[in-house]
């Protein structure tokens, strides 16, 4: 999409530049003023690209221009359309390395000096002038720049909180499966002198927990192995939705679950609460005028379908309350599954979520 941006930029410049040839009379030197023109168009062109190169490429030819006009003293040459090199020191402070900013900002001096220099800027507002309207450019292009990373810094910070309380509730299913174990070794090394049917149960029990206990971990794991220290943190169940609605009066909170949920891996079960807790508080908190949001569980096949809907007016800002829908998105990427949410055609916000019912397998 960005190049074909430039691309049409580059088409606009030379055509404008033929035709300001055409039109003006005041030019000395009619081809050159094309060439140079079609110069800053081919820049332009390779701005994104080569950020640094096209800088040097553009105001290369503007000093190579000016030191030819002041030696041989000459009117300027440049047409107005040459103008399209404000366009480079943007683009490299927006997307050039700190080293190629450096070099950026050297040239631009240096084609500033050249220009007073040649005694095309002779009064101070001139100069001063000129040199802000190199510079503000790029310093646009800089403020831009931070906010882009600011944000790209926000929505890691989300993503790894999110991650954070995954690990933090694997924490408290793994440490939930080895009380269980200790229990039935404890019980099995009592009895097995006296009961070894019942020893021979116990252990039983021990594999089976000690199987569910490795599945939860593939699941998670692999996708945690680089990110959080766990904590404690309580665990959500599906079960508990309801009464998570019967806590709201206005507005009202309708929690629907369809189709076989029992015996979900706690991994999903809790993904599962989780996207519904936070789709019913962004609609608490940002639903304008909403009577009612609904929340649709269903369980489809090897999928697992989440729903969730207000009725609030229509409107066309995210919902970005300390990007909990950022979060909502990792989470379920993480299990393999996917997560829309956006603004409805008639009015209010829905969550759209899909996750494989046995988590991710790999």
């Amino acid at each position: 999409m960005s190049s074909r941006i430039d691309r049409w930029v580059s088409l606009v410049v030379v055509a404008a530049a033929a035709v300001e040839v055409w039109l003006r009379t005041d030019l000395p030197n009619l081809p050159v003023a094309f060439a140079y023109a079609s110069v800053m168009a081919v820049a332009v062109f390779f701005r994104r690209r080569f950020p640094l190169g096209a800088m040097a490429l553009g105001f290369g030819a503007a000093n190579v221009l000016t030191a030819f006009e002041y030696a041989l003293r000459l009117p300027q040459l440049a047409p107005g359309t040459s103008a399209a090199a404000l366009l480079l020191p943007y683009t490299l402070a927006r997307w050039g390395t700190r080293r190629g900013l450096i070099a950026g900002t050297a040239l631009l001096v240096s084609t500033w000096t050249l220009t007073l220099l040649a005694g095309q800027m002779a009064q101070l507002s001139d100069a001063i002038g000129g040199g802000v309207v190199l510079l503000f450019p790029g310093v646009v292009g800089v403020a831009v720049r931070f906010r882009s990373e600011a944000e790209a810094r926000s929505l890691s910070q989300a993503r790894l909180l999110e991650r954070e309380r995954l690990a933090r509730e694997l924490h408290d299913s793994v440490a939930h499966h080895l009380v269980a174990i200790t229990v039935q070794a404890q019980a099995a090394r009592a009895i097995m002198a006296k009961r070894p049917d019942d020893a021979a149960t116990a252990l039983s029990a021990i594999e089976d927990e000690s199987k569910r206990t490795l599945s939860e971990l593939r699941a998670l794991v692999g996708s945690l192995r680089d990110d959080g220290e766990p904590e404690l943190a309580p665990a959500g169940r599906l079960t508990d939705l309801p009464l998570l609605a019967q806590r709201t009066l206005e507005p009202t909170v309708d929690v629907q679950l369809e189709g076989n949920l029992e015996g979900l891996p706690p991994a999903v079960e809790r993904a599962v609460f989780r996207l519904a807790q936070e789709s019913i508080t962004n609609a608490l908190k940002h639903a304008r005028n909403a009577t009612r949001v609904t929340v649709r569980i269903v369980a489809q096949g090897p999928s697992i379908l989440l729903s969730a809907r207000d009725d609030g007016e229509a409107t066309t800002t995210p919902r970005r309350a300390g990007f909990g829908l950022v979060g909502m998105a990792e989470r379920a990427a993480l299990l393999g599954g996917t997560f829309e949410a956006g603004p409805r055609s008639g009015g209010g916000w829905q969550v759209e979520a899909t996750l494989p019912r046995e988590g991710r397998t790999t």
